[in-house]
């Protein structure tokens, strides 16, 4: 089963490796990367990575409306035919198997489903109560989690299956794509938009781990003004949304379970 992720990534030059190792850890084999207005090292990362990972990479024009939209759209038209499933993340999005090894023995329960995607729902992580951003591995700096009722673990992010030429495209978000049969979660439960308040997630086979905040520095100095890259105009995030987002009430480390083979593999970079 060959799994392909795709991300659109702005400065995140400082996480990348590990993001892509985390991700070749949990099964993808290829890499459909695009950087949009990026002032830090991004795009000589990629290229180091590269020698080590299957990666295309594509650099976004800055007046790209909605750029993450059209990233998302270009990589299935191109690559969508290469990959039995296809990942859509973002950067501070770490996908994998609660109980599995990897992602194919999860995705091959659902192969003979008649569904076109997987909606994997959100676990949100704060800022760990760090100020200042931490060196390290971002799943060693932030372990501290929302409660599972939080509601913005509502959202979900798609694994997509491959193959399905003009039946796949983008909708209004980066959350939920048109597609034939329609996206469904881990229970086989109907998604019918990214943002489901009415229903409980799941994490029994999958989750994303979020860090929607990472630390308070990281907001003021990046987030806060950088936007949502699906949306059509650029947006600023209020410190309320800081306040809303930063929940550090559970104790959570349970994807540090690949840690050790993580640090391996970085370290062969």
């Amino acid at each position: 089963m060959q799994l392909g992720i795709c991300t659109i990534q702005r400065d995140r030059g400082r996480w990348l490796t590990e993001w892509v190792a985390f991700h070749y850890l949990v099964g993808f084999r290829q890499f459909f990367i695009y950087l949009h207005k990026c002032t830090d090292n991004s795009p000589e990362i990629v290229i180091s990575l590269k020698r080590q990972f299957d990666i295309e990479c594509h650099i976004v024009p800055e007046e790209t409306v909605r750029p993450q939209l059209v990233a998302y759209q270009h990589a299935y038209q191109e690559y969508g035919h290469t990959v039995d499933w296809m990942a859509f993340l973002d950067g501070d999005e770490f996908l994998f198997p609660t109980e599995e090894d990897n992602l194919q023995g999860v995705l091959a329960r659902f192969q003979y489903q008649k569904i076109s995607a997987i909606g994997v729902w959100w676990s949100c992580f704060g800022s760990g109560n760090h100020v200042q951003e931490p060196d390290g591995l971002v799943i060693d700096n932030y372990q501290l989690r929302a409660s599972d009722e939080f509601e913005a673990n509502r959202h979900v992010k798609c694994i997509v299956r491959g193959h399905q030429g003009p039946h796949f495209s983008v909708s209004n978000n980066a959350h939920l794509f048109n597609t034939i049969h329609g996206t469904f979660d881990e229970q086989l439960r109907p998604i019918t938009h990214g943002f489901m308040p009415e229903v409980e997630p799941s994490y029994k086979m999958l989750r994303i781990n979020h860090y929607v905040c990472q630390s308070l520095e990281y907001f003021k100095k990046f987030k806060q003004n950088s936007g949502a890259a699906d949306a059509g105009a650029l947006s600023v995030r209020p410190d309320e949304w800081w306040v809303r987002h930063d929940r550090n009430d559970v104790q959570d480390d349970t994807i540090t379970k690949f840690r050790p083979q993580l640090l391996e593999l970085m370290g062969r970079h």
